[in-house]
């Protein structure tokens, strides 16, 4: 479905997420990397845990490129086509600043081990 307007509804938006990412620069919520660390990722999706919300962040050459998709506590999702089409993908949505402090605390965020499957 090219089209979005025919999409469903993106619950979890752009401008949410950029409120959560603002509340981690001003250490009012936790990072932390699930999985693997930034560093050992040099191009790829990497899952975090930010304030309750799981968000998978691409990370293109040890550089901060997008938010691919993130769940919120509630269960509500979004993903980067719909932010996207909207103009809204919470990474350009900052200010070069705010897209320092938070490129660093990704890196450096501690990191809980994954949980292996079933």
């Amino acid at each position: 479905m090219t089209d979005p307007s025919k999409w469903p509804p993106n619950d979890v938006t752009g401008p949410e997420l950029v409120e959560l990412f603002r509340k981690a620069i001003r250490r009012e919520v936790e990072i932390v990397a699930l999985g693997e660390p930034w560093k050992d990722n040099y191009s790829g999706n990497i899952r975090f845990r930010i304030g309750g919300y799981t968000v998978v962040i691409f990370n293109d050459c040890n550089e901060l490129d997008y938010v691919d998709s993130a769940t919120a506590p509630d269960g509500r999702e979004g993903d980067f086509e719909a932010w996207w089409f909207q103009n809204l993908e919470p990474v350009s949505l900052l200010t070069e600043l705010e897209f320092q402090q938070l490129e660093n605390l990704l890196e450096q965020a501690p990191v809980e081990p994954a949980v292996p499957g079933p």
